[in-house]
């Protein structure tokens, strides 16, 4: 007899096991969050494939730097770090490359000089400039089906988001 109430009682908390991770599999599956990860990783992917069809020498991460960088130029370099979310070793990678292939340059600040100002190159300029068309068409093949009202309501959502994080935890890019 008790070996069957072991049995009863390992069978129940095996199902129990299953159906709290059914539940926790259907959770994920039914919020944004993870789609919007998953979509935002292929879209990188993606861009980096595109530029390399156009033997265009740049990342997706390359190109947010000078996408920053050509709407307010000479920034900190903590902030743009910030923005590109990367860690310190990554991001001070990034912008040595960038910096190798002669898209931006380093400036100390007068107030002090263990600060960085990241500015545009000319070529940062004109890399972008040629990238530009290339990434709004790359926009339009994804956005192919897609309503324009479609449009309006994801980035309306996201906006929501997005503000739920900045008050919530006071976090802003």
């Amino acid at each position: 007899m008790l070996t069957l109430i072991n049995i009863v009682a390992h069978t129940t908390i095996s199902l129990n096991t299953i159906f709290a991770k059914k539940l926790n599999i259907l959770f994920l599956e039914h919020s944004i969050f993870p789609w919007i990860g998953i979509t935002a990783k292929m879209h990188a992917s993606y861009i980096n494939k595109i530029f390399k069809e156009h033997t265009i020498d740049l990342t997706k991460e390359q190109f947010v730097v000078l996408k920053v960088l050509t709407e307010n130029n000479c920034k900190p370099q903590h902030d743009i770090a910030l923005i590109t979310e990367s860690d310190k070793t990554s991001f001070s990678r990034l912008i040595s490359t960038m910096e190798k292939k002669g898209l931006i340059s380093r400036k100390p600040i007068k107030k002090d000089k263990r600060v960085k100002n990241i500015c545009l190159t000319s070529l940062g300029e004109e890399l972008y400039a040629i990238t530009l068309p290339i990434i709004k068409k790359s926009f339009e093949q994804l956005q192919e089906g897609i309503t324009n009202s479609e449009i309006s309501q994801a980035i309306e959502t996201i906006k929501k988001i997005q503000l739920n994080i900045t008050q919530e935890h006071s976090l802003k890019l």
